[in-house]
């Protein structure tokens, strides 16, 4: 008997998008050891070999390539690899995760990651801000260089060196995720022309790729399940959703979860950036207890408490009640995060519009931020915000 093939069913799984192997976090991480299948919302006819597509392609370098500076920018004219091109069912998730080739898969579909992840919010498509110059973005997905960066029509990847060994950022979806922040904010805001003296543009932009590096991490329902479950529930402890672009197991480059405020930080960009970084955390585990607690899920006393002057023995109360109920009611707590993860997004990416890069400062961030969130997830980004001294109280 001969069974015929079923075109409709067919050309619906096309509609449905492109798969591709994804690392939430980088695999030497201890639980990230194996990638995430996902499903990217282009459609397979519309992506080619390279990875690419209307608006971006890899270019992946035959031999070493120096990073781009002021002297040079894309197309990259050197030999290249051969593109990389789909399996025969034209998916991405055919290819080894540990061969040299998957170094462009994984560039690529981090981008695409991202991109599906920030359009959402906005509503919108992200036209890039060098799309005059430069129709698609050039993704490199490893050059000679100990360090990452995304600049104009480019975003190009380096290694990290720990302990002698090489590390490729084309692993590292932190990495990819914060440097596409860049591109997304200068696409929503428009490049400053003359920025002011007493402007917050440079800490602004660290402060936002990096939360757009947290956000879309939680967009992996693998790693938020195993985040969950690792920390039963209690967003508090020390774990992989307050790290960012991971070096080791041991090491890493920013916390999240940092008490920094505004009157103890340096000029230094990304130090100047980290208290609008933790107020947005903390925010996200603020708006997350409430909805536990409105479901029965935590103590109520959670609410009237600040969290970060709890005693020793307090905390280990709330941690303990916070375990008991995530044993029994676990979806209720996934639910309450990716609610608190998209009220916290979508306010970030809705604030961006209202922004003047020339005279951009923090404190305008914020009640920019606050506008866009309204309601209960206003009045708690305002808490926090005030708290670390971005906005004066009110």
């Amino acid at each position: 008997m001969r069974l015929l093939r079923d075109d409709a069913l067919d050309s619906a799984n096309a509609r449905l998008g492109t798969r591709f192997w994804i690392y939430p976090q980088p695999p030497f991480i201890p639980g990230y050891e194996q990638p995430d299948r996902v499903w990217l919302s282009i459609p397979r006819d519309e992506i080619g070999e390279g990875p690419s597509d209307l608006f971006m392609y890899v270019a992946d370098p035959l031999y070493d390539k120096r990073p781009y500076g002021l002297a040079g920018l894309p197309p990259f004219d050197g030999a290249r690899r051969a593109p990389v091109r789909p399996g025969p069912d034209r998916h991405f998730d055919n290819i080894d995760p540990t061969s040299r080739p998957f170094l462009a898969i994984h560039a690529y579909a981090c981008v695409r990651f991202v991109l599906d992840i920030w359009q959402s919010y906005l509503g919108r498509p992200i036209h890039w801000f060098f799309n005059q110059s430069f129709p698609r973005l050039e993704i490199i997905p490893f050059a000679d260089w100990d360090n990452a960066q995304a600049g104009y029509g480019f975003l190009e990847l380096g290694w990290s060196d720990v302990d002698g060994i090489l590390r490729p950022y084309a692993l590292n979806f932190d990495t990819i995720a914060h440097e596409v922040g860049h591109l997304i904010m200068l696409s929503e805001t428009d490049v400053p022309t003359a920025i002011s003296p007493d402007g917050d543009f440079f800490s602004f932009s660290e402060a936002f790729s990096d939360c757009v590096s947290l956000i879309s991490f939680l967009h992996f329902d693998s790693a938020i399940d195993r985040l969950l479950r690792r920390t039963r529930g209690n967003l508090l402890l020390y774990n992989e959703l307050n790290r960012f672009a991971e070096t080791s197991p041991e090491r890493q480059i920013r916390l999240a979860t940092n008490f920094r405020q505004m009157s103890a930080v340096t000029h230094e960009v990304h130090d100047r950036a980290l208290p609008f970084v933790g107020a947005i955390f903390d925010s996200i585990v603020a708006i997350y207890h409430r909805d536990l607690v409105a479901n029965g899920c935590a103590d109520s006393r959670l609410l009237d408490v600040d969290i970060r002057e709890l005693a020793r023995d307090e905390f280990d109360t709330f941690r303990q009640a916070t375990a008991d109920a995530f044993s029994i009611k676990p979806l209720y707590f996934k639910l309450a995060l990716t609610a608190a993860r998209d009220a916290v997004g979508a306010a970030l990416a809705t604030a961006l519009r209202t922004l003047d890069p020339n005279t951009l400062r923090l404190d305008q961030a914020a009640n920019a931020v606050i506008a866009a969130a309204g309601g209960a997830a206003a009045e708690l980004l305002e808490e926090n915000f005030a708290w670390r001294e971005i906005i004066g109280s009110r």
